[in-house]
């Protein structure tokens, strides 16, 4: 089984049991508000019900958002998660505003404290707080936002009904408006967690950074490995908690390309398993003696090292300087280094090829000789290969 397919057999699982606990706490608390004559506890069995509706949403989310990359998602489909969360926020909006239009033009209260009241609001507290913190576990087991939010949305179910609690404790005192009141602080308690969620995902679905502090801590990470040297230009995105990252790297300036693409995968390799929330690590190799950064604008358009020619051309002009050569040079292997804006060859001969008691000293400078020619090599080194 996939991580992707046991995340979203968690996340099922958790809101399935979130949702049946939200749908008789609900209507428990209906039918005691209304036999209570409470609009508190009216409105607070509504909250556990609109639980309900965001619980039936993050099943279908869950099941959707853990699928895996395909041709038109090449990022896989977390997206759908935040995209969901959002939705649910507003859905908790709109209902905190409609339970606070209640309590301000509704009739003088007649609630009464009442035994079926006070125990479906005792019930409600053990029971949500247990849902929270049973989510919000499984939230931060597998990394989804979706989930957490919805642990903190049952956790706001329990301080309403906290809220109620005391309302009808207000009202059994001789306190008619108590109930009103507690009426309104649930309303304000279900804005305030809606508000957050959906700003908190609106931010995510725009590619804001995630907490500077946690790329520091992962820019540790690939700078405590040997041969790794200065990671830097580190862009980070969240998909419903899971990050995206992309970095440059420096490493050994005469590093093979094989080599790079070794500790490119080392770097993302430890990262990964150094921070469980980090998906996904593209790594650019530099290879240069200074580093080299995105962030430094060419105002002339190409960048320095990209003036210099390419492999094809310079391979052309080697087959043309060094034809005399040829029957020793292995000029399609020839090592390609380009540092410091300049470029550095390492051209490689077989000795073996070379005529009987032929000097190899001389064909070196030789050859040396005949890359002066060009106007863009910088240095040039002869490696001959010795038979065994």
């Amino acid at each position: 089984m996939t991580t992707l397919k046991k995340e979203e057999d968690i996340a099922k699982r958790v809101t399935l049991v979130g949702a049946v606990w939200d749908a008789l706490l609900g209507l428990a608390k209906i039918v005691a508000g209304y036999f209570s004559q409470s609009q508190a506890l009216i409105a607070d069995g509504i909250h556990s019900l609109s639980d309900l509706v965001t619980d039936v949403f993050v099943y279908f989310a869950s099941a959707n958002s853990r699928q895996g990359p395909d041709e038109n998602h090449p990022y896989g489909h977390l997206r759908f998660e935040t995209l969901t969360t959002v939705f649910l926020g507003m859905v908790l909006i709109v209902v905190a505003f409609g339970i606070g239009y209640e309590a301000f033009n509704a009739d003088s209260s007649q609630a009464q404290l009442t035994w079926y009241g006070l125990t479906a609001i005792l019930v409600t507290i053990a029971v949500k707080e247990a849902i929270f913190h049973y989510t919000k576990k499984a939230g931060d087991e597998i990394g989804s936002k979706m989930l957490v939010a919805n642990a903190w949305h049952s956790r706001s179910d329990a301080l309403s009904s906290v809220a109620v609690l005391i309302g009808l404790t207000g009202v059994y005192f001789g306190y008619g408006w108590a109930d009103m009141v507690a009426s309104v602080i649930v309303a304000l308690l279900i804005g305030k967690m809606a508000i957050s969620m959906v700003w908190e995902n609106l931010a995510e679905l725009v590619d804001t950074a995630p907490d500077p502090k946690l790329i520091a801590q992962i820019k540790d990470t690939a700078n405590s490995l040997k041969h790794v040297m200065a990671p830097h230009d580190v862009r980070a995105r969240s998909m419903a908690g899971k990050i995206y990252l992309d970095m440059h790297i420096h490493v050994p300036s005469h590093a093979s390309v094989s080599e790079g693409h070794y500790l490119g995968d080392l770097v993302a390799y430890t990262i990964k398993k150094a921070h469980s929330q980090v998906e996904d690590v593209m790594v650019h190799v530099d290879t240069d003696e200074t580093i080299q950064t995105d962030s430094f604008t060419h105002k002339s358009g190409k960048p320095p090292h990209l003036k210099l020619p390419a492999r094809h051309q310079i391979i052309a002009d080697l087959g043309y300087l060094l034809r005399q050569h040829s029957a020793y040079v292995d000029i399609p292997n020839t090592r390609l280094h380009y540092l410091n804006n300049q470029l550095d060859l390492e051209i490689i001969a077989q000795s073996a090829n070379t005529a009987e008691g032929a000097d190899l000293k001389q064909l070196t400078a030789r050859i040396l000789q005949e890359l002066q020619t060009t106007n863009y090599i910088n240095k040039a080194t002869v490696l001959w290969a010795f038979p065994e």
